[in-house]
């Protein structure tokens, strides 16, 4: 794991910033950690999964900022090179369940524009806060990006492209078939392509979404065209896929996965389950170990249950394999390979002030502890060796190489 300063101990204790400050992580208790990559070789990644925001969610949110639900995993975000989650839901101002345009009541959760469960709706300040905490890619394709029907799908995209968050896995109906959306990072570019196995049901005539597996083709042509650019450092593919409440993923799951590592992929970061699915390493084309996690359960959503409330952040190391340097011209065409995965164990709790994401304290009992031992179930023992604290203004600035 390529940090120069490691991550703050303890969970206890910590302040964020409020939502109009920057977050800058800080490390309390600053221990050593040598680094994998040289210095200046390393990217990583920090990626979550659903943004699933039900009634208690958006209420809390216009109200208070979504600083205020998820403000627990900004540093990480503000810490990685690149931060990613999934956007389930359209972002369609004046829209309504019946997919017309009409008056926007503004930020407030009226359920009839700005809506929950089961076709969901978005107010732009949810966007406002994604890019203010570090998110800087989502994924625009998932069972609910047509909730508000093409033409929400179209003011969602238009909005994503105002403000400049990267998306992936959905196209404006006159954008060509390309689906995938390039990030800076380190002076290189990361590709990333979604996709979903549906959209409940609701047509799709002009093709706006990518399928996973009526497009399969079409998804692994487009992630081998990106592997053979000289200009793409490393590949992210984000599917949309499995069964919900399920942790074991189903074997046309890891099919696709097989068919999208051989194509090129990076890593594989999975979504919709609400609940975590195992990860595992599967050899790329050219034999070395490529990710694959299969779910990363919800990241924040109103739904109950220990399972649903369990999640994890993703952390993802690559190292710089060829090129770099000081010329822009050689590190623009470096490759990135996979130096390690961690995780952070999160859970969604209900407090008197309403649901908030929480990272589960090392020594924590109860729901935190139940959580804890859920993810130990799941994943290999590669948890994040410490924990990042958002102080706005402490000098002590956490530094990743």
């Amino acid at each position: 794991m390529a940090f120069a300063v490691l991550l703050a101990g303890g969970a206890s204790g910590t302040a964020f910033a409020s939502a109009g400050e920057v977050c800058r992580p800080v490390a309390s208790h600053p221990a050593a950690l040598r680094p994998v990559c040289g210095p200046g070789q390393s990217l990583s990644i920090a990626a979550v999964g659903d943004v699933l925001l039900h009634s208690p969610l958006q209420r809390k949110g216009y109200a208070d900022g979504f600083q205020a639900v998820w403000g627990a995993a900004i540093p990480y975000f503000r810490a990685a090179d690149i931060a990613y989650a999934n956007l389930e839901g359209p972002v369609a101002p004046g829209f309504t369940r019946s997919f017309r345009a009409g008056r926007d009541p503004g930020r407030v959760f009226d359920n009839s524009v700005y809506t929950s469960y089961p076709m969901f709706n978005y107010h732009p300040a949810v966007v406002d806060d994604l890019i203010a905490s570090g998110i800087r890619v989502v994924s625009t394709a998932n069972n609910h990006v047509l909730d508000r029907g093409g033409d929400g799908a179209e003011a969602t995209l238009g909005i994503l492209e105002a403000r400049g968050l990267a998306f992936s896995g959905s196209r404006r109906r006159d954008a060509a078939r390309t689906f995938v959306r390039h990030v800076a990072g380190k002076g290189s570019r990361v590709a990333w392509l979604a996709c979903t196995f549906s959209t409940n049901g609701i047509p799709d005539p002009d093709r706006q979404v990518l399928m996973c597996y009526e497009d399969r083709d079409e998804m692994l042509a487009l992630i081998r065209a990106e592997a053979a650019r000289p200009d793409v450092a490393a590949i992210i593919v984000t599917p949309h896929w499995g069964v919900e409440y399920t942790h074991r993923p189903l074997e046309r799951q890891r099919e696709l996965a097989r068919d999208i590592i051989a194509a090129g992929a990076t890593a594989v970061i999975g979504t919709h389950p609400h609940v975590i699915q195992p990860w595992e390493y599967l050899p790329g084309p050219d034999g070395k170990d490529r990710l694959v996690i299969y779910s990363t359960g919800n990241f924040v959503s109103g739904q109950v249950s220990l399972a649903k409330q369990t999640s994890i952040l993703a952390w993802i190391e690559l190292c710089r394999v060829d090129g770099g340097g000081g010329d822009l011209g050689v590190a623009m065409s470096a490759r990135f390979e996979l130096a390690g995965a961690y995780w952070l164990p999160l859970l969604m709790r209900r407090g008197p002030d309403g649901p908030s994401l929480s990272v589960v304290g090392p020594d924590e009992g109860g729901s935190g502890g139940a959580a804890r031992a859920l993810i130990a179930r799941l994943l290999p023992d590669a948890e994040m060796p410490g924990r990042l604290a958002c102080a706005a203004d402490s000098p002590v600035a956490v530094a990743l190489q």
